[in-house]
């Protein structure tokens, strides 16, 4: 199976795009066998204590030091602090989120060993082969042969329409695309060919990838899965949506497909508690969600090492991991951390854990990130276009309430 989604995402990719040389070196890294973050070398989970609340395994992640730049600060400092520049929101988006999916921790059982048993699954999860250790959806046969129709520049719109038309689901979404509202058709498109002519390759692209990541995401299996996993492919989308719309100078294919990759490692994290804790809630301290969150994102990046995502895409997920070294974004490392808080925090004011209103929302975002958060319910999946906007006409666009 390995080999099959070696295939397929290598269709998926095509070549690679050359990078600049500094761009390479880092690429290169991420190819090699790279040791898990700090946070997964912790010392041995201690046994638990029947009258107290076990000492956290592992600290949580540090946040980069800030780097302070005076208007007389040499251009090396200037560059130091641009480097490290990652943004952080002014609310407790991540802890929030992970509440809120969790069932919040207040209403759990109060078993204390159930944190610890959490922990050990998962470090022991880390230190397996992921093949053995969960079950991943196979991709579905017709999504690599369309891919790789796609890259061909002679292929008719009919000839894409006999292979679509193998997948139900895949018919589904491309006939709902093209009626959505970012086309808005004068009359409903039932023909299975002019919808394949309207979305053009783009729009295809990003419906077969959608298509693709859709069981790979929501998958159902136990209470934890159960009730965290529709939010966690809202926000998976929302994600995607958020990289393809706000790259700059990077292909927005790649951003889209980066964002859907994100959660991959959640919900194998997820599926895992369904499997080690019997209540569907339970207690935890304020060091489990780093460590949690962290281990999450180390299966993303393990995952897509094994389905050998481009290099670049792999080195923008290793990011995510945390741990206490000050990282050195790359661009769309850094896009991705601020879409997936973007997406986060969108999930969270529509449905009212957060007030739209609230101007800490969006404290340290650029115009196009502000605009991008505030009209993220409003860009469609498929638009090419972006939502970039001049500021002063960005100025006067109101945000939207909550539960919109």
């Amino acid at each position: 199976m390995a080999n099959t989604l070696s295939k397929f995402f290598n269709r998926l990719f095509g070549a690679e795009q050359s990078l600049p040389v500094s761009d390479q070196a880092k690429s290169a890294s991420a190819l090699a066998p790279v040791p898990l973050p700090d946070i997964v070398t912790a010392p041995k989970v201690p046994e638990p204590v029947a009258v107290a609340r076990p000492t956290p395994v592992a600290a949580a992640p540090q946040v980069p030091p800030a780097v302070v730049v005076t208007p007389d600060a040499p251009a090396s400092i200037a560059a130091e602090a641009e480097k490290l520049s990652a943004w952080k929101p002014a609310l407790p988006v991540e802890s929030l989120f992970f509440d809120w999916i969790m069932g919040y921790p207040g209403e759990g059982s109060s078993l204390i060993d159930n944190e610890q048993h959490a922990l050990q699954a998962l470090y022991k999860l880390l230190a397996s082969d992921l093949n053995d250790a969960v079950i991943v959806p196979r991709v579905p046969s017709v999504i690599p042969q369309l891919l790789n129709s796609l890259r061909s520049k002679t292929i008719s719109a009919g000839e894409l329409s006999n292979q679509i038309v193998k997948d139900v689901v895949l018919v589904g979404e491309v006939i709902n695309t093209v009626n959505s509202a970012l086309y808005n058709p004068a009359d409903r498109i039932n023909s299975l060919e002019k919808a394949v002519m309207v979305l053009g390759e783009e729009g295809l692209r990003l419906v077969i990838s959608k298509v693709a990541f859709r069981p790979i995401i929501n998958l159902n299996a136990g209470k934890f899965t159960r009730r965290a996993a529709p939010h966690i492919w809202a926000q998976s989308e929302k994600c995607a949506v958020a990289c393809h719309t706000l790259a700059r100078d990077m292909d927005p294919f790649h951003a889209f497909l980066t964002g859907l990759m994100k959660n991959v490692g959640l919900i194998i994290a997820f599926r895992l508690l369904d499997q080690v804790c019997v209540q569907g809630k339970f207690k935890y301290s304020p060091a489990f969600q780093p460590i949690f969150s962290s281990v999450a994102a180390t299966l993303s990046y393990r995952v897509a090492q094994r389905w050998e995502f481009p290099a670049h895409v792999i080195l923008a997920l290793q990011q995510q991991t945390g741990g206490s070294k000050a990282i050195e974004w790359s661009p769309l490392g850094r896009l991705l951390h601020t879409a997936d808080l973007i997406a986060k925090t969108r999930l969270l004011v529509n449905h009212a854990q957060l007030n739209s209103a609230d101007k800490k929302l969006r404290v340290g975002l650029s115009a196009d990130e502000i605009h991008c958060l505030d009209h993220l319910n409003e860009i469609q999946l498929y638009d090419t276009t972006g939502v970039q906007q001049h500021p002063e006409a960005e100025a006067q666009t109101p945000a939207r309430s909550v539960g919109q």
